[in-house]
């Protein structure tokens, strides 16, 4: 009976925490950036102490969205396995529009797919996350002197994260988790969105869509924001 007792407890607990976190996955679309990110915020900060949402992915969820969709962010994330932004920001279905690519690299089908929800989705929150110890950008280091990356697609991907990592080129040491080639990596993701996409570049200067810069710690859980 105590036990019982307990584990209704804890339950109550968990789900008091996710209401109170100021999460609300009947967002209308256009919801400011503001709002967006403070959601992102609650998500991450349950997902380090392991408590999840219990919303937000019923039948009568499925249902609704599929007439349509109105995600409040973009997350540009990396591809790896250990990062993906639904769960690391605790989000559920409809909530985030994600493109992943291994060390974020921005090829013409990330930038149109971002461009595409820019244009038809509604957010107006867009965040590109990095991580620690990121196997991209290590691979990239390894490859500035002009190594072969492996095949002729790395190569394109490991070519596209060189001029974002040229400062640490020949250096024959790294950052602690290799944490500030990835915020460099990050930096230059940003600013070559507005150099290659016109309508990104529009959006971010009008204000109407704010881009905010992130780096996910493998080692904590915790994703810190510039």
């Amino acid at each position: 009976m105590k036990k019982t007792f307990l584990l209704l407890l804890l339950s109550f607990t968990c789900l008091s925490f996710a209401k109170k976190s100021g999460d609300d996955h009947h967002h209308p679309a256009g919801v400011s950036p503001e709002v967006a990110m403070k959601w992102l915020k609650n998500g991450n900060a349950r997902f380090k102490k392991g408590f999840f949402r219990n919303d937000g992915a019923s039948q009568a969820d499925i249902k609704k969205l599929s007439e349509g969709q109105t995600p409040h962010s973009i997350v540009l994330s990396c591809s790896d396995s250990r990062v993906p932004p639904e769960i690391v920001f605790d989000q559920k279905l409809g909530e985030i529009f994600t493109v992943r690519t291994a060390g974020e690299a921005i090829d013409p089908s990330a930038i149109a797919s971002m461009e595409y929800a820019v244009e038809h989705l509604g957010p107006r929150n867009m965040v590109v996350m990095g991580h620690t110890n990121c196997g991209a950008i290590k691979a990239a280091l390894s490859t500035m002197d002009g190594a072969d990356a492996g095949s002729e697609n790395l190569n394109h991907l490991v070519h596209d994260l060189h001029p974002r990592l040229k400062e640490f080129k020949g250096s024959h040491s790294h950052s602690k988790n290799f944490e500030a080639e990835a915020w460099a990596n990050v930096d230059g993701i940003i600013k070559d969105l507005s150099l290659r996409s016109p309508l990104l570049a529009k959006k971010i200067k009008s204000g109407d869509i704010k881009v905010i810069p992130a780096l996910y710690h493998l080692e904590t859980g915790e994703v810190h924001f510039k």
